[in-house]
């Protein structure tokens, strides 16, 4: 490649940034254009309320927003609702509260992600501190690092909200999490990534049981490395932990454990085989696809209960006359849907609600909606307010499409696929709505 061509390629990329930044650019205000067209007037409302909230998405002084509003333009932007309202949120803050930040993102001398980042630390913020990270940040935030960010915002939160600072250090405390990572790229080989977060007391006790279960191993004549060793011996403690007598009633009704009989795994298996292919794909929510040998690894080992379910067809029809569904219904649908069905959501199964596509009538059944298969679709509980409240409607054309229309007339189709991806996919499938000329 000559030395003019080298040129050539590097002023390319540079128009490329250069165009792309100006084009975020155009985006935040086209957001804030489109804000000031969906303020809602109130106080923020209780969460008793069902109906379309205003919801404060910046920090204090920013307008409130229509609820379901941020939903439609979410979904444009190819987001999912949360997505869609930290996006809004952090433009809103950046406009009402950093607004010598918004001036410099404006002219392209600071860079939208950057800009998002300080926004994302002050929302929760008093105005006052705000205020004086705005004035100490923006005229260098371009060449700022984090560190230098996180510096200066716990800066102005010591001096201007001393109930943030209390409340972050109780945060901290409440964000320790433990997190088994199953459907991830790694379990189809029998194996899925682990991490958490956890108090320095608990993860120095933790540290000193699997150095021990690793050396004990080692001492008994295992083979592996220090590291295969390590996560050999935290298998080993959960299996003790399983020994012990501490199942709920709950535990042992729905066959989550094993009952207190005995070591060793108590695991339902939804699998579809296929004799064409070395793995086995399962239903199981977070599970994903696994090799067939490990099924029967889990079927062979001594002390695993075993439990064998008839097939559940996702494609027949199921019905009842009741408004709830029964017991294999429901456990029809989740496995048909494994989340939620609006457009871009994918919160789990386990953390939604059945659906009823055409209203169910309480009081005369046979002039509303069916509790059956093809009417009932998983929806979380912020969805399900969605549609339940607001002008967002949906259709199901075959069992697990969703045909979405918004408010404002644009349509999404929300499908799975059950051999290539444990996520539903998203397509905006008519950019013009349905009622207007081409």
């Amino acid at each position: 490649m000559t030395q003019t061509t080298t040129e050539t390629a590097i002023d390319a990329v540079r128009d490329a940034q250069a165009a792309s930044a100006a084009a975020e650019v155009v985006v935040l205000q086209s957001v804030i254009a489109w804000t000031a067209e969906h303020r809602v007037e109130q106080d923020v409302v209780t969460a008793a309320t069902f109906g379309d909230n205003g919801v404060l998405l910046g920090g204090v002084g920013c307008p409130l927003m229509s609820e379901f509003d941020v939903y439609d333009l979410a979904a444009s932007l190819s987001m999912s609702s949360d997505a869609g309202c930290n996006f809004v949120g952090r433009t809103l803050e950046l406009r009402y509260r950093l607004r010598r930040t918004w001036e410099r993102v404006l002219s392209l001398d600071v860079p939208k992600w950057k800009a998002f980042r300080l926004a994302e630390l002050t929302m929760n913020l008093t105005w006052e501190a705000a205020r004086y990270i705005d004035t100490m940040l923006a005229p260098t935030l371009h060449s700022c690092t984090y560190a230098q960010i996180e510096r200066t915002v716990t800066m102005g939160i010591d001096l201007y909200d001393p109930d943030e600072a209390e409340r972050r250090g109780k945060k901290a405390a409440d964000e320790r999490e433990f997190n088994v990572r199953l459907g991830g790229p790694a379990s189809t080989e029998g194996v899925v990534h682990v991490d958490g977060t956890l108090a320095l007391e608990d993860a120095l006790d933790l540290e000193q049981a699997v150095q021990h279960g690793a050396n004990t191993l080692a001492d008994l004549g295992c083979e592996e490395t220090l590291d295969a060793r390590r996560a050999m011996a935290v298998g080993e403690m959960a299996r003790t932990q399983l020994a012990l007598d501490l199942a709920s009633d709950d535990d042992l009704e729905s066959g989550t454990t094993d009952g207190g009989t005995g070591s060793g795994r108590g695991v339902t298996i939804y699998a579809h085989l296929d004799p064409d292919s070395p793995h086995a794909t399962l239903d199981n929510p977070g599970a994903g696809d696994v090799l067939i040998h490990q099924i029967q690894a889990w079927c062979q080992a001594v002390g695993n209960t075993v439990t064998i379910k008839p097939v559940i067809d996702l494609n027949t029809e199921t019905s009842t006359d009741a408004y709830t569904p029964t017991t294999k219904l429901t456990e029809q649908v989740r496995l048909r849907d494994q989340c939620c069905v609006f457009p871009h959501c994918t919160r789990r199964a386990r953390y939604c609600d059945l659906d009823h596509r055409i209203p169910y009538h309480q009081t005369d059944p046979a002039t509303g909606g069916k509790t059956t298969t093809s009417n009932l679709a998983l929806l979380c509980r912020r969805h399900h307010r969605t549609k339940t409240f607001s002008a967002w409607t949906y259709d199901t054309p075959q069992p697990g499409v969703y045909d979405w229309t918004s408010p404002t007339g644009s349509r999404f189709r929300v499908t799975r696929s059950r051999r290539h991806g444990r996520m539903p996919l998203t397509t905006q499938i008519d950019l013009v709505p349905p009622d207007s000329e081409p």
